[in-house]
């Protein structure tokens, strides 16, 4: 699951990566307030500048609808490894580029701003592990997996607690820091089933979706969107998460083809990211629809989130796919 989401994002972020680059250079150029030299000293107040606004983008993912809608992605597993850095949504990238574009009225480059972001990035990722307990010292500086490991947590002690990312005094300014001080228990609350990878990119954008639908006034259709995740206007108190289906349970022998044919699409698209200059657009986006389609499939096949029926109907849509892309490759390279 996490490795099909990981990708997914991976092949999202070659847009929205861009279009942030493109939104930062432009307020640079056009609205910044202040002009930075160059020198180690902007780096380092970048990195702090980066990680006090990673704080409020994060707890404001955490407090608005239509920003968990596409980070709690993040926190739906109820697992908790190394892979969890790479289960991200797409949307929580798009989303991000409107808090950044903050950054350049203070003087910032983007080339500093995206560099720096990456960095982070990567610290965020080493924050997720069990095997690492406590760091002594560094715990009342640095964001630690311990800490991370609390924000992960839905115990109630746990909920909306420790948005940093690498500093900790953020958490302890704005009083949402919480040490782990009893067992965690991963993912989100609600009736969540983590059986596919597009359910967990979507389901809080289709359960806002369907709850809109169902108001009657605009007040309270627009007000869903920018209340927290924990808020519903249903008098029925229809509770976030719910418009899930329950897995099925599938053959054992199932696993082994599942499991060779979803290593197989992980490193093909790790090699079509790194080849991509290479390949024409068409090509490309032709790979990665294929890539994609057999990750979520599969993963769906081991998460349980496929029909009863299995067989019946999605060996047919299979052999669909895979004649609508012979054919799609054959015209394309005529």
């Amino acid at each position: 699951m996490n490795m099909s989401i990981g990708a997914i994002d991976q092949l999202g972020s070659i847009i929205y990566f861009s279009s942030m680059y493109l939104v930062l250079d432009y307020v640079f150029a056009n609205y910044r307030l202040l002009t930075l030299e160059p020198t180690w000293y902007t780096w380092v107040w970048a990195y702090v500048a980066v990680d006090l606004l990673s704080y409020w983008y994060h707890r404001c993912s955490h407090r608005i609808n239509i920003l968990w809608a596409g980070h709690v992605t993040h926190h739906s597993s109820d697992r908790y490894n190394f892979s969890n850095g790479f289960r991200t949504s797409l949307f929580q990238g798009i989303n991000r580029i409107a808090f950044w574009s903050i950054l350049p009225l203070f003087g910032f480059t983007p080339a500093v701003l995206v560099i720096t972001l990456k960095i982070s990035g990567l610290y965020d990722f080493l924050l997720h592990t069990e095997y690492v307990r406590r760091l002594g010292f560094l715990e009342k500086v640095l964001i630690t997996p311990s800490h991370h490991r609390v924000h992960h947590g839905q115990n109630d002690i746990f909920i909306d607690k420790n948005y940093g990312s690498t500093f900790v005094i953020w958490d302890k300014l704005f009083g949402t820091f919480q040490e782990e001080t009893e067992p965690v228990r991963y993912g989100i609350k609600g009736c969540y089933k983590d059986t596919s990878p597009l359910g967990a990119i979507g389901h809080h954008y289709l359960y806002l979706w369907k709850t809109i639908r169902t108001l009657p006034r605009w007040y309270d259709k627009v007000r869903l969107l920018f209340m927290p995740p924990e808020w519903s206007p249903l008098e029925t108190g229809q509770a976030p998460n719910s418009f899930q289906k329950s897995p099925a349970t599938i053959p054992k022998f199932y696993y082994p083809c599942a499991m060779v044919q979803l290593a197989g699409c992980v490193i093909g698209i790790i090699l079509l990211l790194i080849y991509r200059s290479y390949l024409a657009t068409g090509e490309f986006m032709l790979y990665a629809f294929v890539g994609v389609c057999n990750l979520v499939n599969h993963a769906r096949l081991l998460n349980g989130g496929i029909r009863k029926d299995f067989i019946q109907h999605e060996l047919p849509v299979l052999f669909s796919e895979i004649l609508v892309v012979c054919i799609a490759l054959y015209f394309y390279h005529q």
